[in-house]
């Protein structure tokens, strides 16, 4: 009865809001802005979504036993639709990806630099969450709230960032981002361990939420900055796919590396033990720590 009331109660008070953004809609969204009538790139568009999937289920099955034949076939598909995708992006009238503009130095650089940026904060993210929660053992609201450092770090430098781009330029701020990446990560290989301190592990994702607050804003300047007008568009979706696609795959390098470093320091813990342990024990102890 009480879900019931709780679910009630959200409806009740979503619906106006929603009423409200439908109205505001209808009347102040124009329906037609700069439209053109350019074929779209469909292929391209499904070239590229074929390629990211295949690439990041590769390495998330990496370190899987027995799924070598997978993770090749993923990633003869993940080279395959890459070579596609830029044979299609080389012919295409209108393409999804303009290759020319994207082998600008300052364009790529920056694109690669901001999935690194991006990815390597929700990969520390995603892989501190498995240390909070399975190691310390946080709660998993406690696990939450250990990473607002990241956040707070990221709100106070993002404008200081802008600012030191100006003053200094977009390399020497990108840098500076890195550098305080580099820490965080040292923070964490160093400092993390079995019944530490709450105050190592805020360390580790202040340093980490300031170097992307540094690095965030050159990274989407640079992008937005060498390109044409025309290509704006483009720059937009790239600084969008910066967080999605590092993300993806910077969470899935990280994971791969733990579950392969876990599941070799569980193996050698069993070969250790005297006790006799199944086989299936055996899977079900070195599959995850959570399984474990």
């Amino acid at each position: 009865m009480l879900q019931y009331f709780w679910w009630g109660s959200v409806f009740l008070l979503t619906l106006p809001l929603a009423v409200v953004a439908f109205a505001m809609a209808v009347k102040l969204v124009p329906s037609h802005v700069n439209e053109t009538t350019e074929a779209v790139d469909n292929l391209g568009g499904v070239l590229s979504v074929l390629l990211v999937g295949s690439l990041v289920l590769a390495i998330n099955f990496a370190p899987v036993p027995n799924k070598t034949t997978l993770v090749l076939v993923l990633g003869g598909i993940a080279l395959a639709t890459a070579v596609g995708f830029y044979v299609r992006q080389k012919r295409a009238a209108n393409p999804l990806y303009d290759l020319h503009v994207a082998s600008r130095r300052v364009f790529w650089v920056a694109a690669l630099a901001g999935i690194i940026v991006f990815g390597s904060l929700m990969a520390a993210m995603f892989v501190g969450q498995q240390f909070l929660q399975n190691v310390l053992g946080y709660s998993t609201l406690d696990a939450g709230l250990a990473i607002l450092p990241a956040a707070i770090l990221m709100v106070l430098v993002a404008p200081r960032s802008a600012k030191l781009v100006e003053a200094r330029g977009a390399r020497f701020t990108l840098l500076c981002g890195y550098v305080f990446c580099l820490l965080g990560f040292l923070v964490m290989l160093l400092l993390w361990r079995d019944g530490i301190a709450y105050w190592k592990v805020g360390l580790g994702y202040a340093l980490i939420g300031a170097g992307v607050g540094l690095a965030g804003t050159p990274a989407s300047h640079s992008l937005t900055g060498s390109v044409p007008v025309r290509r704006a568009g483009m720059a937009s979706g790239t600084a969008d796919l910066q967080r999605d696609l590092g993300g993806a795959i910077m969470q899935s390098i990280l994971g791969a590396l733990l579950t392969a470093g876990y599941a070799a320091a569980a193996a050698s813990a069993i070969a250790a033990s005297n006790k006799h342990i199944t086989d299936s024990v055996q899977s079900e102890l070195t599959k995850s720590f959570a399984g474990a």
